[in-house]
């Protein structure tokens, strides 16, 4: 079994601004300050936060599941703002997926620079269709680091603004 789910966030602060945040390393950082009830931290093991780079990223104790994952970003466009960035090791693929793969996008809202559309993707290929259950709180979850990108961008907007 094989799809994708995305989920929709539109903010008050340009794509560009967005993608600082979305498309670099300050990503994993955001999503570990927000939610240390969820990962207590990340390694970058190769790259700079381009193309080629893997991180692992370390859930926090008491989170049920594998203990950590490792992924490659495949893909950093800074013209169209668009990271894809697959589960090379554990985390879901120790939980019944064949591949998982995480995109990321800011998208600027015609006629309006100072407004964006971020999308979160998750496709996936189920090797165990028990694991379904996963792909609805994993793109909850995804929803839930957008929303803190979000908050924190505009936080930052706001103090230099």
């Amino acid at each position: 079994m094989e799809g994708s789910v995305s989920k929709k966030l539109e903010v008050n602060v340009s794509a560009s601004e967005i993608w600082k945040a979305y498309g670099s390393l300050q990503l994993a950082q955001i999503a570990v300050d927000a939610f240390p009830e969820t990962y207590s931290g990340y390694t970058v093991l190769e790259g700079d936060g381009y193309a080629g780079t893997i991180i692992q990223v370390f859930m926090a104790p008491g989170v049920p599941g594998p203990a950590w994952y490792k992924q490659k970003y495949l893909v950093v466009d800074d013209v169209r703002r668009v990271k894809l960035a697959p589960t090379i090791e554990g985390g879901v693929l120790e939980q019944g997926f064949k591949s998982y793969i995480t995109r990321l996008e800011a998208i600027e809202k015609k006629g309006k620079r100072d407004e964006c559309i971020m999308i979160g993707t998750v496709e996936y290929v189920l090797e165990d269709e028990s694991a379904f259950p996963l792909v609805a709180s994993s793109i909850d979850g995804l929803y839930d680091i957008m929303k803190a990108v979000a908050d924190y961008v505009i936080k930052q907007h706001n103090t230099t603004n």
